[in-house]
């Protein structure tokens, strides 16, 4: 997911630089409200989910040193309170699962989208390249009238120059349109090549990333299950398994941190004018609900709440 990640936010930066669709046609509009939208979204998960996700990645760190600096013995005699933390990330996990199913849905419509404005960025492209040689063929006959012309005496003196400057205007127009057909060149491949594979990345992250959080939630409860109910030779077996588990498990969260402060200056770079904040703002309460309602843990949830809201 931090590789996915990355994608999306790095994407998300490219469809708002000057070149990104910049025409009056209906379908550039459509592709610029789909890229608003998109950005709607994508804050959500800066604002709401990913704080949530750092700070789980955080804890997840931070539990599994428990198999790195305690030894068997000492881990045995904190289990009660390593139990205690286990129910109280157990919980995270379902309540981040809830969180990415929950964005997952519009992400998938703007999938669904992107794949109809594709279609007609790249027949608009088609057609202004059509124009322009049409535009380019016209400049050359009145050219070749210019030429002819000039040889006539009288006639020469004003039929030449109005063919030849009416010659350079459909050159001009000519080069305008290749330049309109260039920018919805540009902009298919920045639709076909980068939004719906940042969308499928993310959306991709986001699946895999709920089913870690899923997978984690069962491996957790048998954890539970095996800390109350198992001889001493299994837990001792348990204990060895998980030791050996941490080491990647902490490799896997110094990749997350890695890509953070990339993903958060990419996002801090798109503008902001036009954002819904009304759109982010009902996301974060809902977010806040699920909070309160999954999170038995009140210490937890505190924690999570503030990852949202931030220092009062």
């Amino acid at each position: 997911m931090p590789v996915d990640m990355r994608i999306f936010s790095m994407c998300m930066r490219a469809l708002y630089s000057d070149q990104a669709v910049g025409t009056n046609t209906d379908p550039a509009r459509e592709f610029r409200k789909l890229r608003d939208d998109t950005r709607n979204d994508a804050m959500v998960y800066l604002k709401g989910v990913l704080p949530l996700s750092t700070k789980f990645v955080a804890s997840i760190s931070e539990y599994f040193e428990y198999y790195e600096a305690l030894d068997y013995e000492e881990w045995c005699e904190m289990l009660s309170d390593i139990l205690e933390e286990t129910i109280g990330y157990r919980e995270l996990c379902q309540t981040l699962l809830q969180m990415h199913e929950d964005i997952l849905v519009p992400l998938k419509a703007r999938e669904d989208q992107a794949r109809v404005i594709v279609k007609e960025l790249k027949h608009l492209q088609r057609e202004f390249e059509k124009k322009k040689k049409e535009l380019e063929e016209k400049a050359q006959t009145k050219r070749s009238w210019a030429i002819g012309l000039a040889f006539v005496p009288f006639v020469n003196v004003v039929a030449t120059p109005a063919l030849c400057a009416a010659a350079e205007s459909d050159l001009a127009d000519a080069v305008a349109k290749g330049c309109e057909a260039k920018v919805q060149e540009a902009a298919a491949i920045t639709v076909s090549n980068t939004l719906i594979p940042a969308l499928k990345g993310f959306i991709s992250g986001i699946s895999k990333a709920a089913g870690f959080f899923s997978v984690m939630e069962q491996e957790l409860k048998k954890f539970e299950g095996k800390a109350e109910k198992s001889k001493s030779d299994a837990k001792r077996l348990y204990y060895k398994v998980m030791k050996t588990q941490a080491r990647d498990m902490k490799s896997l969260c110094q990749c997350f941190y890695a890509v953070i402060p990339d993903v958060r200056t990419d996002f801090l770079a798109i503008p902001t004018a036009g954002t819904d904040q009304n759109y982010i703002d009902k996301w974060l309460e809902k977010q806040k609900e699920t909070i309160k309602t999954k999170c038995s843990v009140r210490k937890l949830a505190s924690k999570l709440l503030l990852a949202i809201t931030g220092p009062e």
